[in-house]
């Protein structure tokens, strides 16, 4: 008797592909639960927008995050970083931000579907514990859970995020040992600036003292010379004023006057009885002057002397010690060739 059983209906087969189907719908449902989860919150998205680097996630938490990465920067250029990727994004302001994000409609949809058709699992619920989060490590890929390294902003899990914290560590000492060492030659150096600045304050204060001591000098010399110039013009004058006669300048001028005067009305074609009269009276007062006496006054001559070469004397040198040295090796090498 035929029969219409086959191997392919047989019970054990139908529960093998009803397994199959099961298990290839879990695998499908985590796949799509993990392309349309958050990368911020770890949740599916609600109303998920794209960033240029083209990932995606939730307009809420793109706010959230912005706001909190402005508030916490001190760079006067706004940004996020995508955390996957790093990419930065700028913007000018948030409400600059807020207007960049445009909801990918497709998404959107996907999304609104799956909730609608499933109920939102336990794992979904304990996606968030003490700020951990499970997803894909950056690092190593697998889905573990995961926090934000404060340090790189990359999503890590525990061990790479030890790992990468004794990375920096090391790199820290590094470092601070590289630092260390420029700064103690740097100090270093600097306290021999410091004294070579000793150094040429003490040589200022010595061009200071030489220059005040060779001013005081010239300024003893200048008034020496100026008090010989008056003592012997005060000779001349004692010397004139005695021998003429008329004992000062004013009577001098009064009878220069008056002879120009007397010359003017004697030359005049009319003159008065009073002039002449006055003018014989002023006559009468001119005192005795000895020509042979005035003729055998004798100034004093003097002669000045002034030493013109200063200008072409270098008073104040100061030089380089290395080019000392050079120009006395320059010197021992010549007097070796003579020799």
């Amino acid at each position: 008797m035929a029969s219409n059983y086959t191997p392919s209906e047989s019970p054990d087969n139908i529960s093998e592909c009803s397994s199959t189907s099961s298990g290839s719908s879990k695998l499908k449902d985590e796949l799509l639960n993990e392309i349309l989860m958050c990368g911020i919150c770890l949740s599916r998205m609600t109303s998920p927008c794209c960033l240029p680097c083209a990932h995606s996630f939730c307009r809420s938490c793109l706010l959230d995050y912005a706001q909190n990465t402005t508030i916490n920067s001190n760079t006067p250029i706004n940004f996020i970083m995508c955390p996957y990727c790093k990419y930065q994004l700028n913007f000018r302001s948030f409400e600059h931000f807020e207007s960049m994000l445009i909801i990918n409609p497709i998404l959107k949809q996907l999304c609104e579907a799956l909730d609608a058709s499933k109920t939102t699992t336990y794992d979904q619920q304990q996606n968030q514990i003490n700020g951990m989060y499970r997803a894909r490590c950056h690092t190593c890929g697998l889905l573990k859970m995961l926090k934000i390294c404060k340090h790189c902003a990359f999503m890590l899990c525990e061990t790479c995020r030890r790992t990468h914290l004794l990375d920096v560590h090391r790199e820290s000492k590094l470092q601070l040992t590289t630092l260390e060492s420029r700064l103690e030659s740097v100090n270093k150096k600097r306290l021999e600036m410091d004294k070579k600045a000793e150094e040429y304050d003490e040589i200022r204060q010595q061009i200071q003292t030489y220059v005040q001591r060779f001013i005081h000098e010239i300024e003893q010399q200048r008034d020496q010379a100026l008090q010989i110039i008056n003592e012997r013009q005060h000779a001349n004058d004692e010397a004139f004023w005695t021998g003429n006669g008329f004992d000062n300048g004013e009577k001098l001028d009064f009878f220069n006057s008056l002879l120009r005067t007397g010359q003017k009305k004697l030359f005049a074609k009319n003159i008065t009885d009073k002039d002449l009269m006055d003018l014989s009276d002023n006559l009468q007062t001119i005192p005795d002057v000895n020509e042979k006496l005035i003729g055998s006054i004798q100034f004093t001559q003097l002669l000045l002397e002034l030493d013109d070469t200063f200008a072409n004397k270098q008073f104040i040198r100061v030089y380089d010690t290395q080019e000392i040295s050079k120009k006395n090796d320059n010197n021992d090498q010549t007097n070796e060739m003579k020799s």
